[in-house]
């Protein structure tokens, strides 16, 4: 007998998975004394539950995918300091590879987030505007990222930020993950039926902007 999971079952499991990591990472912060990180792995637990508030205040519902997006690059960012797996995993290039998922998981947001707003301001942009304004906030993210981590070192006297060769690294793996983005928003929005609205992607049966008249109400007005 062959058991069907739902895709959002699937994401859902795996979410759980990245918040219990959360909590591991919160007592090994604890446990190193690492009060900063251990701040910032409590956020990232409350942060990755933001989608499930959009999806049910908004009543939408994000392509598959971008719910385990956003904890994976929290967990390696927040993990790669915890665990110190930035200079233990240094030799295969961890921090870039955090940086190119964080491209990815970054640019998978902004994409939802131009979504959303053709949805609920009814303004439709062409699929190449919605990629190009995907690729650039995102890149521009990035940017302004690299700054504040060599603003917050010569401030904190930390070491976030490995130089200019670090960030041109840094920029270049975000540049990979944007590409990826581009990539996979691009199969999302051909799949969208030449009829329908881009937003098509985050409808779901319970969307606001086409509310359903139950059978009681249309009977009441069919009444009058």
């Amino acid at each position: 007998m062959v058991v069907s999971i739902k895709p959002k079952t699937i994401e859902n499991i795996i979410v759980i998975l990245f918040e219990i990591s959360f909590i591991v990472l919160v007592v090994q912060a604890v446990n190193i004394e690492d009060i900063n990180r251990m701040w910032i792995a409590i956020a990232s637990f409350f942060i990755t539950l933001i989608p499930y508030v959009a999806e049910r205040l908004l009543r939408i519902s994000f392509p598959f995918g971008i719910k385990i997006m956003i904890p994976f690059a929290l967990f390696m960012h927040t993990a790669g300091g915890i665990m110190r797996w930035y200079f233990d995993l240094s030799w295969m290039y961890y921090d870039k590879i955090a940086h190119m998922i964080s491209g990815f998981a970054l640019g998978l947001v902004i994409f939802a987030i131009i979504l959303t707003f053709i949805l609920f301001s009814k303004r439709e942009m062409q699929k190449r505007s919605v990629l190009v304004w995907t690729a650039a906030i995102t890149f521009l993210f990035g940017v302004f990222w690299e700054y504040e981590e060599m603003s917050i070192d010569s401030v904190m006297m930390t070491t976030y930020s490995g130089g200019v060769y670090d960030s041109i690294g840094d920029t270049i793996g975000n540049i990979i993950g944007i590409i990826l983005c581009m990539y996979v928003a691009k199969k999302w929005l051909d799949s969208v039926p030449a009829h329908k609205s881009l937003s098509y992607l985050i409808r779901n049966d319970r969307s606001s902007v086409h509310t359903k008249i139950s059978p009681r109400r249309r009977k009441y007005k069919q009444d009058l």
